[in-house]
């Protein structure tokens, strides 16, 4: 996943959230997208707010979109570890 991708992934996966009202995903997300810069730092936030949804708003989620957090987090994990 390049980084277009996954930027068109998660504003997908808020829009849906929003529409949804989902807001503990939504609250997790929004700590770490947009990126306050794309240093190692600002990657690492969105990292973390990922796997913050993943962790704590796992019930309000659909499979399918656990599915994509899932794929953003391997996607922002290398350019924080640089993989």
């Amino acid at each position: 996943m390049n980084n277009e991708q996954l930027f068109q992934t998660i504003r997908a996966l808020i829009e849906a959230w929003c529409d949804r009202r989902a807001l503990n995903a939504l609250r997790c997300i929004l700590n770490g997208d947009p990126l306050s810069n794309h240093l190692t730092d600002g990657w690492a936030d969105l990292m973390t707010a990922l796997q913050n949804v993943r962790a704590f708003a796992r019930q309000e989620i659909t499979p399918e979109e656990l599915a994509a957090v899932d794929e953003c987090v391997r996607a922002t994990e290398k350019a924080v570890y640089r993989l």
